[in-house]
């Protein structure tokens, strides 16, 4: 059995669709042209190995390569990619006039906590970093011996 784009959407819209909606984003649509899904599903394919065609529009064709073994790895880390996106669109903020109150922020909050859960999951399932900047420290331990020539 192959995996194709329209599998994916309709996963990922099943897990996050509500979210993405509230963020303004496509949260419906499970045809396999879902524009919002786009990034997302070619940023975990490229994260767990994979590569596709076209960086703008990812097909059938890409999505096909993956493995059976990575198929639950692959639908995690779209999620993870999606909720990322969700978070960079939420712009809505806790309203208060007079004796009316409106928190909305709260569903900033539920996606942040859906999200550092995911990441860790991924993280202990699958032994993948998400991180996207890794730094470390290279020590040549060695001593230059040059010209000695003393400039004042």
């Amino acid at each position: 059995m192959t995996i194709t784009r329209e599998d994916v959407e309709s996963i990922l819209i099943k897990r996050v669709g509500k979210l993405m909606t509230a963020a303004d984003m496509d949260g419906s649509t499970v045809d396999g042209t879902n524009v919002d899904l786009n990034d997302p599903v070619g940023r975990a394919l490229r994260r767990i190995g994979y590569t596709t065609a076209d960086i703008t529009a990812v097909a059938d064709a890409d999505i096909a390569n993956v493995g059976v073994v990575d198929y639950d790895k692959f639908l995690d880390v779209s999620e993870y990619h999606v909720l990322q996106n969700v978070m960079g669109n939420f712009d809505d903020v806790d309203i208060s006039v007079g004796p009316r109150s409106e928190s909305l922020s709260q569903l900033v909050k539920q996606a942040e906590r859906k999200l550092k859960q995911l990441e860790e999951y991924i993280i202990a399932e699958y032994d993948l970093g998400l991180s996207e900047l890794d730094a470390g420290k290279i020590d040549l331990n060695f001593v230059t011996h040059g010209d000695d020539t003393v400039v004042a």
